[in-house]
């Protein structure tokens, strides 16, 4: 009778703990729900394209990873032009990662790894945005704008890939210690060695970390009695000192001064400087609209806050690619302040709980199916199936080939025996200026443009970006094509 008694208590405890969870469940899909729904709906949309994803930073985190696997690189051998150049492989680990993922799954476990990645970035830069303060309706509001800056930076499977929820983490740890210090803070540390050999941006998580550590210290010198604070001065210098915890430590000042001082924006489109067409509109009314935020309600926000803010406006005017960063702080940062000049809605409960349910499971649904489709399904598109083959069947043993940015990984990555017969790739950081501008002076005709050309019996272009080139060899029967497939076109030198 006792056992049996036990038994029933036991159970009727698990029965307990269970109900308790759902209802716990329930509350925040019902207090949460607009965010929910809309966090869950950027998730599905990305899910359902990851078959655009793949680009050449795709491609060459492929392939370098495989370079990893057998070792770090110190020196390049996969192309001709940057042959014996030093290669610092600064994104290493999160190249080996997707290599490693790639492996295992296939190009759909890659991908789909990219979309929880990007989206575990945005969902914590909106649970931040709750954390502290802002009405989920508020919430909701902010992340419509940020959800179209983040989109054309977050939506390609690169080794960023990984950074955005490490960007997040940084901030939630300054956040927190400015409203309450702890020792908690010096997770930051850790964080950025992992960010370090994951990608370059943890220059952004760096200077944030050391701008906020002298703002405390000026504090401290601006008041009486006048004290310097230790932990203001190791946060100050350490985030500098994590950058170099890599296998490339020594070399990395060098690669980042290449990085920043180079002309990149001259010939990649997300290196160039932002300017106000439709498709950044969205990261200009984030600046602005949040500048004028910030003027309305000064003293609802910190200075930090503020500076890191403009901060991250100007590096995201100086970069396509940087929008993205603003566009993570916005969503932590705005709602709040949106809150002070409007009263927070009413939510409708069981509508939220309703809608939040039906978009998750939307997002189970699509990551199910796109799981289950072949790996020509995400490549076909761009890099059609079978273009590879034919560009390295005209190449045969020895032919080299002068490929387009966007195709010569792809190209490498799936015939391994190309390496060191394709003329550059998308690591333009290895290449000199001459040979940058040779790229240019290709794309666009400029006199001695087929000099270029010497010595590669195989041209793999894009049907689009090349289109000059492709017209003016065929006209002069200087090549042949090959293959047409997709936006790729094959040509042989006659």
């Amino acid at each position: 009778m006792n056992a049996r008694q036990e038994t029933i208590a036991t159970g009727s405890g698990r029965t307990d703990t269970k109900e308790t969870a759902v209802a716990r469940i329930n509350r925040v899909l019902e207090d949460e729900g607009t965010v929910v729904v809309v966090v869950a709906a950027f998730a599905a949309v990305l899910i359902t394209h990851v078959r655009t994803a793949l680009a050449a930073d795709g491609w060459m985190a492929l392939l370098s990873g495989r370079v990893v696997a057998h070792g770090l690189p110190s020196h390049d051998a996969l192309t001709v032009w940057a042959h014996g150049r030093e290669w610092v492989d600064q994104q290493w680990l999160a190249q080996l990662v997707l290599y490693g993922l790639e492996r295992v799954g296939g190009l759909q476990l890659v991908l789909l790894v990219h979309a929880v990645l990007v989206t575990l970035g945005l969902a914590g830069a909106a649970a931040l945005g709750r954390r502290l303060g802002g009405s989920a309706r508020s919430t909701t509001w902010v992340a419509l704008p940020v959800l179209a800056a983040f989109w054309p930076g977050a939506a390609v499977m690169r080794p960023q890939s990984f950074a955005y929820a490490l960007f997040v983490g940084v901030v939630w740890l300054l956040l927190a210690d400015q409203r309450q210090p702890s020792r908690r803070v010096y997770f930051v540390l850790p964080l950025l060695v992992l960010w370090a050999n994951l990608h370059g941006s943890v220059i952004v998580g760096s200077a944030l970390v050391s701008g906020y550590a002298l703002l405390a210290l000026a504090g401290t010198l601006w008041k009486k009695p006048r004290t310097v604070q230790p932990r203001s001065l190791a946060l100050l210098a350490a985030p500098w000192l994590c950058l170099l915890a890599s296998p490339y430590a020594t070399s990395l000042p060098h690669y980042y001064r290449t990085i920043f001082s180079s002309s990149f924006g001259t010939y990649v489109t997300e290196w160039a400087k932002t300017t106000l067409t439709p498709a950044h509109a969205p990261f200009f009314l984030l600046a602005f609209g949040g500048i004028w935020l910030f003027g309305r309600t000064r003293s609802h926000a910190s200075s930090f806050e503020q500076l890191a803010f403009l901060a991250l406006a100007l590096l995201g005017f100086d970069a396509v690619r940087n929008a993205v960063w603003l566009a993570l702080f916005s969503l932590a940062i705005l709602p709040r302040l949106l809150d002070t000049l409007r009263a927070p809605a009413v939510e409708p409960k069981r509508m939220n709980r309703m809608l939040a349910i039906a978009m998750l499971a939307g997002v189970v649904l699509a990551t199910v199916v796109v799981a289950f489709q072949p790996r020509s399904w995400f490549t076909m598109d761009q890099y059609p199936a079978g273009a590879e083959n034919a560009a390295a069947r005209a190449a045969g043993g020895s032919g080299r080939v002068f490929a387009n940015e966007r195709y010569a990984d792809w190209l490498v990555f799936e015939h391994p025996q190309l390496a060191g017969r394709i003329a550059y790739d998308s690591r333009f950081e290895l290449l000199t200026s001459r040979r940058l501008q040779s790229v240019n002076g290709f794309r666009n005709l400029v006199a001695g443009w087929r000099t270029t050309l010497d010595g590669y019996s195989v041209f793999v272009l894009d049907k689009t970006d090349d289109a000059k080139p492709i017209r003016a060899l065929l006209r002069g029967r200087e090549a042949s094509v090959v293959l047409r497939r997709g936006p790729v076109v094959v040509l042989r030198r006659r």
